[in-house]
């Protein structure tokens, strides 16, 4: 897999993270966009692929709860007809997911349970997650370690991983699933 574009989903609070993993990337000469998730039918276009950018890879950049995707929180007059009002579980993930044979990257704490790669997996894609409550920063570098093995060491996405997982013991909690 020849990853070249990426797409930061963007959601809530989570600082500088995806301004900060955006710069790095473009330093490794990836073309990087940023979409922020204003409400839940913003992810479920990302997951629907209904964006004018193609990408290769999404990174998810985001707080969990739970091992749930925190979706922002809307007054009820503003939710459109028949938009979630719920954090996105493996349930909804598996609802919406129309992504094929990409590679995600999850920064949300503890998405990498069994249920959650199954369903981002479902489609041939390859998914890299947390499968414990890791320290943001750990998160942040394990994602710029990862790109930049790839880029600049010319390493596979398994070797990339490896290496960047290697680091302490905050990157060993990632998980991967390689698409079949």
């Amino acid at each position: 897999m020849k990853i070249k574009n990426i797409l930061i989903a963007a959601f809530g609070d989570t600082g500088n993270e995806p301004e900060a993993i955006r710069q790095a990337l473009e330093a490794f000469n990836y073309f990087v966009t940023i979409k922020y998730i204003g409400r839940p039918n913003d992810f479920i276009d990302v997951l629907n692929n209904k964006l004018p950018f193609c990408f290769d890879c999404i990174v998810l950049s985001c707080h969990s709860e739970n091992g749930n995707i925190i979706m922002p929180v809307l007054s009820n007059e503003i939710y459109a007809e028949g938009e979630p009002k719920n954090n996105f579980s493996h349930k909804e993930i598996n609802s919406y997911n129309n992504l094929h044979e990409k590679l995600i990257i999850n920064l949300g704490c503890a998405t990498g349970y069994k249920e959650m790669i199954a369903a981002f997996a479902k489609t041939d894609n390859t998914y890299i997650a947390p499968g414990d409550y890791i320290e943001g920063n750990s998160a942040l570098f394990f994602t710029i370690k990862f790109f930049y093995e790839m880029a600049h060491n010319k390493k596979s996405i398994y070797d990339a991983f490896i290496l960047s997982q290697e680091t302490d013991q905050e990157t060993e909690l990632f998980i991967l699933k390689l698409n079949s």
